[in-house]
């Protein structure tokens, strides 16, 4: 499972959202198709019942003592219709659960207990519905009822100890609920294609401007050209318009930065020059004095030596200044602002020329 849910996460967002929405899909045209075929089911076996229902009427007295003193066990030549229709079971059954088979029956429908507990109960005049079997093993749906005679004008009777089953078969109903099912496994099979094929679109389109961000990042990691900007409508507040809007401030705050680092860059070097150039000539002239065996005066000297050890301690002061700008925790630029001395300044630059 772990594996799966690895692999799953692995994939393409789009891939990912179009196989989401094929799952989500498939699920809901499965439930309605399984719901329909029970439905359908259900109509069709009630419309079955009720065939069956309305040929369970009382039996000519007459035929009943017939058929139950010769007792077939085997189907008998037809010699009338059953209903509506051509192909039905009709049986009588003993207490004993022994089959009495009618001359219009089509076969022999194999008793159960249920069939002889009909008898037991002979109160209960609606009797039972069954599927079964007959003798070659075709799937039937049975009633069995209590069986009721008519003789002359008098009223319906119970004949005791008898039961009338009544069977038809249902290879027509089978195959309807398999060419229904077959139907709905088609229909169900274009439609989550259909599903997969309209989340894939979808996701494409929903993932288009996550595209031209993708592509403008590895435009800048590529190139480190940070003034690419992602069009962006601005009355938009989904969570791709943010993303994007964030990304320009992203990369305006960076090329800032650098053109600040750039700035305090050039800065300090031009800051460092100066010391640096004055350290030069003045080792320059202390060495010179030494090579050429011409002292230099005593005053000079000590002037120049002070001018050495005031531009290192400037040039070390410039050092701590960028240092300190460098940190992270330097602070906020109002906190490293600070207000010097016009006249001060200009002095010490007098005294350094």
């Amino acid at each position: 499972m772990k594996r799966v849910v690895r692999r799953f996460t692995s994939l393409p967002i789009r891939t990912r959202l179009s196989l989401l929405v094929a799952a989500a899909v498939a699920f809901a045209v499965a439930a309605v198709s399984v719901t329909c075929w029970f439905i359908v089911q259900g109509k069709l076996y009630d419309q079955v019942d009720d065939d069956l229902q309305a040929a369970s009427t009382p039996q000519p007295y007459s035929q009943v003592v017939t058929a139950l003193e010769n007792c077939a066990q085997t189907p008998l030549p037809k010699n009338e219709d059953f209903g509506a229709r051509d192909t039905y079971y009709l049986q009588l059954v003993k207490a004993d659960g022994t089959p009495c088979v009618s001359v219009n029956s089509e076969g022999t429908v194999k008793v159960t207990s249920d069939d002889t507990d009909v008898i037991k109960n002979a109160d209960d005049k609606n009797g039972i519905f069954r599927n079964g079997t007959d003798t070659d093993g075709n799937a039937v749906r049975i009633l069995t009822v209590p069986l009721t005679v008519t003789q002359g004008p008098s009223r319906p009777q119970l004949y005791a100890d008898t039961a009338l089953l009544i069977g038809v078969p249902l290879k027509s109903t089978q195959s309807t609920l398999n060419d229904l099912a077959l139907i709905l496994l088609l229909v169900s099979g274009i439609g989550v294609l259909g599903a997969g094929a309209a989340g894939l679109a979808v996701a494409r389109a929903g993932l288009r401007p996550v595209d031209k961000l993708t592509e403008a990042v590895e435009h800048v990691a590529r190139t480190e050209d940070l003034g690419i900007r992602i069009p962006v409508d601005e009355d938009s507040e989904d969570e791709v318009a943010r993303l994007s809007r964030s990304f320009n401030s992203m990369t305006s705050a960076l090329a800032n930065s650098r053109e600040l680092q750039q700035q305090l860059i050039a800065d300090a070097g031009h800051e460092l020059r100066t010391p640096l150039t004055s350290l030069r000539t003045n080792i320059e002239l202390l060495t010179r004095s030494e090579e050429t065996g011409r002292p230099i005066p005593e005053a000079d000297r000590k002037a120049l030596l002070a001018s050495v050890k005031a531009q290192m301690t400037e040039l070390a002061a410039l050092i701590g200044d960028l240092q300190t700008l460098s940190r992270s925790d330097a602070g906020t630029p109002a906190d490293r602002v600070q207000v010097v001395s016009l006249q001060d300044t200009v002095e010490a630059a007098l005294r350094r020329a």
